[in-house]
């Protein structure tokens, strides 16, 4: 059974580390239009892999100590299969900084739950809502977003 729940500083050992490696087929590309920004998404030449290693800011073991941040794990039974770090940005949203579902077990519902739990995370504390940034080079995780309710609002410029 799928389970998620926000994890406390001394049940970081339940925590093991996630390769986060994709097989792309296409590339995530932004078109302006009258409607605003929307992602495009095309074939790539030839499929490659590609590897999102893990965000050093979202440490759990960090996000753990820290009361303006929550880091969830999602669990299949015992086995830990997936996490999410959040935490409170000053103007006044919540930033999902890390969100990571082993691939085998993705499909199942574990990013939406952990997504949903960031959510409490914002609501509870009376932000204005969830923001998260995902990269060109990871299509996957744009498409999720996009069917996950997120709204392409803006580009980094400088990343």
């Amino acid at each position: 059974m799928l389970v998620v729940r926000r994890l406390q500083a001394d049940q970081i050992h339940l925590v093991r580390p996630l390769l986060d490696r994709n097989l792309v087929t296409e590339e995530a590309a932004l078109k302006i239009s009258r409607l605003g920004f929307q992602l495009d998404y095309m074939p790539l030449g030839q499929a490659e892999w590609r590897v999102f290693p893990p965000v050093e800011y979202a440490d759990p073991a960090i996000i753990t100590q820290d009361e303006g941040s929550a880091f969830y794990a999602a669990f299949e039974g015992d086995e830990y299969i997936g996490g999410a770090a959040v935490t409170m940005l000053p103007s006044g949203w919540a930033d999902v900084i890390d969100l990571r579902v082993d691939p085998t077990f993705r499909r199942r519902g574990a990013g939406r739950m952990l997504l949903e739990k960031c959510e409490h995370f914002a609501r509870k504390r009376g932000l204005y809502g969830l923001r998260i940034a995902c990269s060109d080079a990871n299509p996957g995780m744009c498409q999720f977003c996009e069917h996950t309710g997120f709204t392409l609002a803006g580009l980094d410029r400088m990343a």
